[in-house]
């Protein structure tokens, strides 16, 4: 079946070149015709020129007695030479090319041979002149044409040859059938030309054929030169566009930088001056501020670090069990500041029972949900924002649940809409400047999204305000309870406690650890090395790893073995240092034998960062910059762990 319907498309495909080179040998047949009849038309007129000139020199009078007059081959040459020629000469006029005008000019060109040969006396040399009359008329390239003239030849010789052979043979006598071998002879050069002319026919259907291929090669290249001139003009204004938007984002994010950045250095110079009387709320409000716009800027480097994952497919996602009720919570706390600064009202309705867990990845579900709220409070200045929540369990193989954030605000046209989720802009650079953002977490969102099976989809009337739609599937709920609306706030309030628990818990206690701590910055060794300390930990700090190595080899060399007694209980090192660097450092106490802990300290966030972190030897990774609560965890973690 498949090789039939190939055979059948090659067929179609085959169709419009033969069509075409059907067209085109017509239209070579029908120049070779009016040319040849061009050529005829000359030849005719000089033939019947020379018929009156040769009946003026061999007999241009004739006697009676003393008396001369014109000769008849001298009249009959002028005139039926003149009706001989000039049907020819009006059917080239009038039709050139046609097949009816050839077949008259070969009774024509035939006829005239005749009469030459009668006012030569039946000269066997004039019959030369039927040979070559052939001969030219298979220029046509047509065979009909020959058998036309031919039989005009033969019906010529029989009848004169009968009744008047001296006319056609220059004898009384010449016998009944002496004209049967003037025709043999005619009918042997017929036999040639017509095969010269099957196979010049057969020759113009292949350069017919040739040229019509060509034809359509040469449409198909310049169909695929227009196609990716085309192409190019896109692409090349798909590039200035990115290269533009992407100019439109370097700008932005420099700004979303400078704007915090400036807000931490002048709050630090406030705090500096000695001179300066600060009360004590002040003062607190003051790093109060200082770490808000550093969090801000921590913000926008890990959106850029996800938007880098998603685009390069390298972003991974958990599958847990994941509370909804508990990520609508944080959710609503951590906008509603935002939404009260704003005078915005915020608040979710739960249109249906939610499930008490779905199976997805509670943080970036949560990073979903905050990216469509914050974006939502930024652009409505007055009204409210709406999180609708619901599950739909129609397909029972397939439940999913829907978050529907809708707000009151500015609305997006359809031209805005188009651009929304582009990795580098907003709905346009006036909104960017006057609500400020970088442009990424909209990119970013979709992509959590698909990455979780989900969709994000939106509706926006300009002026009116947006509905972000996210559906996200639960996995299955088989035995998992619903929580009805009424008792959803019975469920937060459970939660709130456990929080504020969290957030009152005091800082581990590294009381007596010893720690080797490796770090080529200055600052940071300072900083580190001071919440290690307050902690009540002993602290040694290195410039790079081989200090590092060398403090625990037997001999201090660095190609030495380890200290039988090991000066410390855990090795917190950065991974980038000149000398010898943390991969290096892990992976040379790993094979000379260390077993105690090793913590990883990077400036890299990648995912593949900390794989590479733990694949060199090390039992745990913090990235820069440190949480001071998440750092002491990690390392009262693994020493009380070691210990034990």
């Amino acid at each position: 079946m498949s090789a039939q319907m190939a055979h059948s498309e090659e067929t179609n495909a085959a169709r419009p070149v033969k069509d075409r080179a059907r067209e085109l040998f017509r239209q070579h047949r029908d120049q070779v015709a009016r040319e040849t009849d061009r050529h005829f038309a000359l030849l005719l007129l000089v033939q019947w020129a020379a018929a009156v000139a040769v009946a003026a020199w061999i007999t241009p009078t004739t006697w009676i007695g003393s008396q001369s007059q014109v000769h008849t081959h001298l009249i009959a040459a002028i005139f039926l030479g003149g009706l001989i020629v000039s049907l020819p000469l009006a059917c080239i006029r009038l039709r050139p090319g046609s097949v009816m005008t050839r077949h008259v000019v070969a009774i024509g060109q035939m006829l005239l041979g005749a009469l030459l040969i009668h006012l030569t006396g039946g000269r066997i040399e004039t019959h030369f002149h039927v040979f070559g009359s052939l001969a030219l008329l298979a220029f046509y390239r047509d065979w009909r044409v020959l058998i036309t003239a031919s039989v005009v030849v033969g019906l010529d010789h029989m009848i004169r040859g009968i009744w008047w052979p001296q006319s056609v043979f220059g004898s009384v006598e010449a016998g009944d059938w002496r004209w049967l071998e003037h025709t043999g002879w005619v009918i042997f050069i017929d036999v040639f030309l017509i095969g010269a002319c099957f196979r010049n026919v057969r020759e113009m259907h292949v350069i017919a054929l040739r040229q019509a291929e060509s034809e359509r090669t040469n449409a198909v290249i310049e169909a695929r030169v227009q196609e990716r001139t085309a192409q190019l003009e896109v692409a090349k204004r798909d590039a200035e566009q990115a290269t533009r938007i992407k100019s439109e984002f370097l700008a932005n994010m420099s700004h979303e930088i400078r704007t915090p950045m400036t807000a931490i250095r002048g709050y630090i110079d406030l705090l500096s001056e000695s001179d300066s009387e600060i009360d004590p709320d002040t003062r607190i409000d003051y790093l109060y501020t200082i770490r808000r716009n550093s969090d801000h800027l921590l913000a926008i480097i890990n959106d850029i670090l996800d938007l880098s994952k998603i685009e390069a497919e390298r972003m991974t996602v958990e599958t847990i069990a994941t509370k909804p009720e508990q990520i609508l919570f944080d959710v609503e706390s951590l906008m509603q500041v935002k939404a009260q600064e704003k005078g915005v009202t915020c608040r979710i309705i739960r249109a249906t029972p939610l499930p008490a867990v779905i199976q997805s990845d509670p943080v970036r579900l949560r990073q979903i949900l905050v990216n469509l709220v914050g974006n939502a409070i930024k652009f409505t200045e007055q009204g409210e924002v709406t999180i609708t929540v619901s599950l739909d369990e129609s397909d029972p193989n397939r439940p999913f649940m829907t978050f529907q954030v809708s707000d009151t605000g500015i609305g997006m046209t359809p031209e805005q809409l188009d651009r929304l989720f582009q990795a580098f802009g907003q709905a346009d650079a006036s909104t960017t400047r006057k609500f400020g953002g970088t442009g990424l977490g909209l990119r970013i969102s979709r992509g959590l999204a698909h990455l979780l099976g989900g969709e994000i989809v939106v509706k926006s009337d300009f002026g009116k305000g947006s509905t972000f739609t996210l559906t996200l599937p639960t996995g299955s709920l088989e035995g998992v309870e619903l929580i009805a609306p009424a008792d959803a706030g019975k469920a937060l309030t459970e939660s709130r406690p456990n929080v504020a628990e969290k957030s009152s818990e005091p800082l581990p206690s590294l009381d007596g650890v010893r720690i080797f701590f490796a770090e080529d910055g200055l600052d940071n060794q300072r900083l580190i090395r001071f919440h290690l300390e307050k902690a009540g930990a002993h602290v040694c700090v290195f410039d790079n790893g081989q200090e590092c190595l060398c403090a625990l080899t037997e001999d201090g060399a660095i190609d030495g073995p380890l200290r039988a007694d090991p000066p410390c209980d855990l090795v917190l090192t950065d991974m980038q240092m000149p000398e010898m660097d943390g991969y290096t450092l892990a992976r040379r106490l790993r094979r000379s034998g260390w077993s105690r802990p090793i913590i990883a300290l990077t400036a890299h966030a990648m995912d593949g960062d900390k794989v590479r972190c733990l694949d060199a030897g090390c039992n745990d990774y913090a990235s820069k910059p440190i949480d001071r609560c998440d750092l002491l965890q990690k390392c009262a973690q693994w020493t009380t762990a070691k210990a034990g």
